[in-house]
């Protein structure tokens, strides 16, 4: 064992600035937030792990430091604690304290397997990650509860769409907290509602048909409220209820497979029949007739179009045939 004691909490307060500024930015990374906002109080999770429901093998899905992780291994040493992130500098940090009951994994929770255990606890992810951890859960085949801290945004309203999922306890937190009390649901053997099917493509590569005259896709789209979600790509606001099909790369023509692709290029250099043009291909518009929406917000007919580029390299040539 290589600590006992709460020392390591003083610790991370101390050094949580240096911490931080090894922590990538990007997505999901939190980089720049408060020690107060990235961790849950000590007294908060004390009283969380009281409850009789917080039991077995405990796994935290998006550990950050690992307070959680380090504070159950402790109170239980008969108990394993798991924690799981994807910034290797917290995760680093959080190793220097490990337990003999205790595991730190620098792991993506949109790759990494998510492993079986008793209890779960989700404080901070959104959008496709928190998607595909919930479908994750749901294939488990064993009974277990998921512990929950609204830090931000709709977490609580996103769980309670889950009918396999049931709010069997709430708990008050001290700190501060969008809603003022931790949730603990219990896991549900009940099949899930074919309402949340929009959910478990958010993770996906695959594209949809939107009032049979546009093509949004859906890996990164974020449930808003009711059937409302945000598309990554392009960046639209969509109603569940608006599509039509839901499609693979496949299924379209050549030269809209083409579009699709060089969609994720990024800046490209289009030269029209008279004029040249620079920009992101945003929308892709199938009706009344086949055009393209660029970042400045110009729509432009497909017919027009002569060559594209992406820097040097010609990604499309209107005399060639695909």
């Amino acid at each position: 064992m290589k600590s006992s004691s709460h020392q390591y909490w003083e610790h991370f307060k101390k050094t949580h600035d240096s911490i931080e500024s090894n922590v990538l930015s990007r997505k999901g990374s939190y980089q720049g937030l408060s020690k107060e906002a990235l961790s849950t109080d000590l007294e908060d999770l004390n009283n969380i792990f009281k409850s009789s429901s917080v039991s077995g093998t405990f796994v935290d899905l998006g550990c950050g430091t690992g307070e959680s992780v380090l504070l159950y291994a402790e109170l239980f040493p008969d108990r394993k604690a798991i924690g799981i992130d994807f910034e290797e500098a917290r995760i680093n940090a959080s190793k220097s304290f490990q337990l003999d009951n205790s595991e730190f994994i620098h792991a993506d929770l949109m790759t990494y397997k998510i492993p079986e255990a008793d209890t779960y606890f989700l404080y901070f992810p959104t959008g496709p990650v928190l998607d595909l951890i919930l479908t994750s859960l749901y294939e488990m085949e064993k009974p277990f509860y998921l512990i929950a801290i609204e830090s931000h945004g709709d977490l609580l309203k996103r769980l309670d769409l889950e009918n396999w999922l049931e709010n069997v306890q709430e708990i008050p937190l001290s700190s501060k907290r969008h809603y003022p009390n931790a949730r603990i649901y219990k896991r549900l053997f009940n099949s899930r509602s074919d309402d949340l099917f929009p959910f478990t493509v958010s993770y996906q590569h695959k594209y949809l048909l939107i009032d049979h005259e546009w093509i949004g896709e859906t890996f990164g789209m974020e449930w808003t409220e009711d059937d409302r979600f945000e598309l990554e790509t392009p960046p639209r606001t969509i109603h569940w209820r608006d599509v039509k099909k839901l499609m693979i790369l496949e299924d379209f023509p050549l030269h809209i497979q083409k579009v699709l692709k060089m969609r994720l290029e990024g800046e490209l250099d289009i030269q029209l029949r008279n004029r040249k043009l620079s920009g992101f291909i945003r929308k892709i518009i199938l009706k009344p007739t086949f055009q393209l929406e660029i970042s400045n917000g110009e729509k432009v007919e497909w017919t027009e179009i002569v060559t594209i580029r992406k820097g040097s390299l010609l990604c499309y040539d209107s005399s060639q045939a695909f």
